[in-house]
């Protein structure tokens, strides 16, 4: 006897083995595992790699300041707000644009190649970390609230107005395919030995 549990609604069967069925309480598939879990939350974070690069590279936000035009990078808006002396400001964005992604970047491809190659870790310690990146996912998506609140209410033509760049749109991707992934990702996959 094996014991399974539906990943939609919990609900634990005792079964003979691990062929898939149909739940009773939510008629949702029950499988062992979820199907191809790893390699499509690994392709997920490399796609998320490749946005990653734009995001810091291109710029942000476009500002229009009596008909002069100004475009900043994320780093280029915290290097601005350390030369205001607006300390508080500056470590905000860089933790939510720049620390946070990457943290999570590279922490779902470890976590994902040690399940590939035989790294020396405990499952807990791995697990722990997955919850972690879950945890702080949402996050980072702080920079896309404050372009997009700042466009929106920001319209005065061709005397003041902010657009949303390029990295805006290669963040906000990367942000949501990093979420995808650790979503779609099976931590039971963890425990397999």
């Amino acid at each position: 006897m094996v014991l399974i549990s539906c990943k939609n609604c919990h609900k634990v069967y005792e079964k003979e083995n691990y062929e898939d069925f149909i739940c009773t309480r939510c008629k949702h598939k029950v499988t062992r595992r979820i199907k191809n879990s790893l390699q499509v939350s690994l392709a997920l974070v490399i796609c998320a790699i490749l946005l990653y690069i734009p995001a810091m590279v291109y710029p942000i936000m476009e500002v229009t300041k009596l008909g002069v035009q100004i475009e900043s990078t994320i780093l280029e808006g915290v290097i601005s707000f350390l030369n205001m002396e607006s300390y508080f400001i500056a470590i905000v964005i860089f933790t939510a644009s720049v620390a946070i992604p990457m943290i999570k970047l590279v922490g779902l491809l470890f976590i994902f190649i040690s399940l590939k190659i035989n790294i020396k870790m405990e499952n807990k310690t791995k697990n722990l970390i997955f919850k972690f990146i879950e945890a702080i996912g949402k996050w980072s998506m702080i920079d896309i609230y404050v372009v997009a609140i700042l466009a929106s209410i920001v319209q005065l033509d061709e005397i003041f107005n902010i657009k949303g760049g390029i990295a805006a749109t290669s963040f906000a991707l990367m942000v949501i395919l990093t979420m995808i992934a650790a979503n779609r990702f099976d931590t039971r996959i963890i425990w397999d030995e």
